[in-house]
């Protein structure tokens, strides 16, 4: 049996990342990212629920995350889903679901006087 955790999300970074390094002084950055589905409703209207994603870069892509991406940023990324367990201050059982990132497609880097964002250059890091 095969057995795939597999992640592709295009949304928007919902802030500027937050770089730091471990202990051992490997990079990480930890950024948001915003998805919407949209349907119609029973009375026709458009609805729009956002989903918001946690997103954890290393090494490479922690430099390049830290360094390009921007609150707004419209984002490619494909990575792996992993959950962390833990205990708050209060002592509760807490658990957080995290995309660790191996791609990162940063999908318009407009320069200015540029106005078509289909012609402005991709800007893509891979990990290592």
């Amino acid at each position: 049996m095969f057995n795939v955790n597999r992640v592709t999300l295009l949304g928007n970074a919902t802030r500027d990342p937050e770089v730091k390094a471990t202990k051992a002084g490997k990079p990480l950055s930890l950024l948001g990212l915003a998805t919407n589905r949209s349907w119609k409703d029973a009375q026709g209207q458009i609805q729009r629920e956002p989903e918001f994603h946690r997103l954890v870069c290393w090494g490479g892509l922690a430099e390049f995350s830290g360094k390009r991406v921007k609150k707004g940023a419209p984002l490619y990324v494909e990575g792996r889903l992993q959950t962390n367990h833990y205990e708050n201050a209060k002592g509760e059982k807490k658990s957080q679901t995290e995309i660790i990132v191996d791609r990162l497609v940063l999908l318009s880097s407009r320069k200015s006087g540029e106005t078509d964002a289909a012609e402005a250059p991709v800007e893509e890091a891979v990990a290592a």
